[in-house]
């Protein structure tokens, strides 16, 4: 069994705090969508040229004035995020004078650029936690899905400095039809260097990168996603508690089955205690909703952008066929999802409710495949 980071019970009572009070307990700074690799799924990424004809990025400044003001209203756990963070130019200052405001901070990274002096400077103002990207267990896989045929090599590398050098990390795979066949080799990777690794094989719909693109992306088939799905739960959780979970699996409901007139409203933390700022600095409660549901912070403080967020969020509701599903909680049909999934926030999921109805029978298939 692989383990995976369990937040602190006093994580969770900050967060319950938070929820109630309406406090921006969490935000993600997207610091540029710029990126060195080219993956097929990815739901931001744009060349340097396709960035600078949309706009400039924000300065080391603008994200330090954003970064203090958060904190005024109750920021405290922070991830700086991309595209490739560390392509930003002034990523080391912003890294820095974040960490100097005491926030805990946690960066998403595809490794590449992690050289030995970039680790040497992470060292004295240290993340929480390094989370990198592992999009295959090959070059050839990198070459394949990312455009980058130096990929493994350059992730192999990050990890293995990183871990000399005392730095939490911790793998997140994207799993899609071009690196499937890697799976069990990543998550040896990650076994055989005692680290944790999260697997998704259900990916979002790139509708920030193209509008057009609602309900597509490239990905598994609804059954191909719920099948690697319950591949990956039997790479990471072992046999004993792979087969023991099993019986656990509640059946989704038909979503005409709901006699609900109204679906729940967000369940996650978007927009109650968490944002996301874009690179042109809009805020988000998540930062997979298309950007019509930001607000701008370069035209207002971050309070009152917050709270025009919170408002935002408090009128969503979501299908009233999730609502009244037993597997809502497996399913994690977020509003994120409905909306990208189906152009607006009160219809299912198709593609994401497809895949939970595959999941039981899939797990099932599993199970007589692997023992």
């Amino acid at each position: 069994m692989i383990g995976m980071p369990v937040e602190p019970r006093v994580t969770e009572y900050l967060y319950r705090k938070a929820t109630a009070a309406g406090v921006p307990l969490s935000g993600t700074f997207e610091l540029t969508p710029v990126c060195n690799m080219d993956c097929k799924m990815c739901y931001v990424r744009l060349s340097r040229q396709e960035q600078e004809r949309r706009g400039a990025l924000l300065d080391a400044d603008q994200w330090l004035q954003l970064g203090q003001q958060a904190k005024d209203a109750g920021m405290l756990y922070l991830l700086l995020t991309g595209g490739e963070p560390f392509l930003h130019p002034q990523i080391q200052q912003i890294i820095e004078g974040l960490h100097q405001m005491g926030l805990l901070i946690s960066i998403n990274t595809n490794g590449t650029l992690l050289d030995e002096k970039t680790i040497a400077w992470l060292q004295n103002c240290p993340p929480v936690r390094l989370n990198l990207s592992i999009y295959g267990a090959s070059n050839e896989t990198y070459d394949r899905l990312c455009g980058n045929p130096k990929g493994f090599t350059q992730l192999t590398n990050a990890v293995d400095s990183l871990q000399k050098a005392g730095l939490d990390v911790k793998l997140n795979c994207s799993l899609t039809p071009d690196n499937q066949d890697d799976l069990a080799a990543m998550v040896a990777f990650a076994r055989d260097r005692q680290l944790p690794i999260q697997v998704a094989t259900y990916m979002f719909p790139p509708v920030r990168k193209n509008g057009d693109l609602v309900g597509e992306n490239h990905r598994f088939t609804p059954e191909e996603a719920a099948y690697y799905m319950a591949y990956a739960d039997y790479l990471t959780l072992g046999k004993e508690r792979f087969l023991a979970s099993l019986d656990q699996i509640p059946q989704p409901a038909d979503p005409e089955d709901s006699c609900r007139d109204l679906g729940d409203g967000i369940r996650c933390r978007a927009g109650k205690c968490s944002f996301w700022v874009t690179w042109q600095g809009k805020i988000l409660p998540c930062g997979m909703f298309p950007e019509s549901h930001s607000r701008c912070l370069l035209e207002q403080p971050f309070a009152a952008a917050w709270d025009l967020v919170k408002a935002d969020t408090a009128t969503i509701r979501l299908p009233a066929g999730c609502a009244g599903c037993a597997a809502k909680d497996l399913c994690h049909a977020c509003a994120a999802m409905v909306l990208t999934e189906s152009g607006c926030f009160d219809k299912v999921p198709a593609y994401r409710c497809q895949m939970m109805h595959a999941y039981h029978a899939q797990r099932n298939r599993v199970k007589e495949e692997m023992l």
